[in-house]
């Protein structure tokens, strides 16, 4: 399943397969997803019925999955360049953070999914280390969805060389982008969904520093240079966008 909404949840995905047979398992990952059938009929029926239809009002890809993934369940990975360390699977990557997100908040919400070594906070997002692997395993199996101060967020494991054990700082790639002359009626999800299409979206803020203005984190370099090269200028919202690289 592809181009999921941020929000939707496992019960959302038998709710929308409701009547095509029995589900034997379901994984949902950043922006898409897979659902396993019993059946390998009820699955191309269901292909044929449902590809394009409509998840919590976003219009969604239904496809045969490629290769075998459920076999790899058991080894959560946001991105199919996943290496697999075992710093990456205790480091967990927190995204749409609220402004006055403190430590404390942190430790909160993770209270009772083991004992946490290290929080980096930034600003809108953050890095989670924990000490066992199962215990961030857990967190992000069941977490994912949930509110903190209101706000609903990112959860996953975190990509990149930035989760080693006792650092302080992250050494995390920023491949920034600033965004001017948003629509007033733009939200962050709206500015994530379309620039997706250049690539994998970290995170997004909009109208927070200025009306009008936002940010967008791509995971790639050339993500960012592909948004740059191709969507500056275009129309979204009604409103031709002007795109520029934001350097540290």
């Amino acid at each position: 399943l592809g181009n999921l909404p941020f929000d939707c949840r496992e019960s959302d995905i038998h709710a929308f397969f409701k009547g095509f047979g029995p589900i034997k398992a379901v994984v949902l990952k950043n922006n898409y997803g897979f659902c396993e059938f019993l059946d390998f009929y009820d699955a191309r029926d269901a292909v044929k019925e449902l590809n394009g239809e409509r998840i919590l009002g976003v219009r969604v890809t239904v496809e045969m999955a490629r290769g075998e993934f459920f076999r790899g369940q058991e080894e959560p990975s946001t991105s199919p360049s996943n290496n697999n360390n075992s710093g990456e699977k205790v480091c967990l990557f927190l995204g749409n953070l609220p402004q006055d997100c403190r430590e404390v908040d942190i430790e909160r919400f993770f209270n009772g999914y083991g004992r946490l070594k290290q929080v980096v906070l930034k600003r809108g997002y953050g890095f989670v280390f924990f000490e066992e692997q199962r215990d961030a395993e857990d967190a992000v199996k069941e977490l994912v969805g949930r509110k903190l101060r209101g706000e609903r967020i990112t959860l996953e494991f975190a990509k990149g060389d930035g989760c080693e054990e006792g650092r302080r700082s992250i050494s995390f790639a920023q491949y920034r982008i600033k965004v001017e002359n948003l629509s007033s009626t733009t939200s962050w999800q709206d500015l994530k969904d379309y620039m997706k299409q250049a690539g994998e979206v970290l995170y997004c803020k909009t109208h927070h520093d200025r009306r009008g203005e936002g940010m967008v984190e791509f995971y790639r370099k050339e993500d960012m240079e592909w948004a740059l090269d191709r969507l500056e200028d275009t129309k979204f919202d009604g409103k031709r966008i002007k795109l520029t690289e934001m350097r540290e």
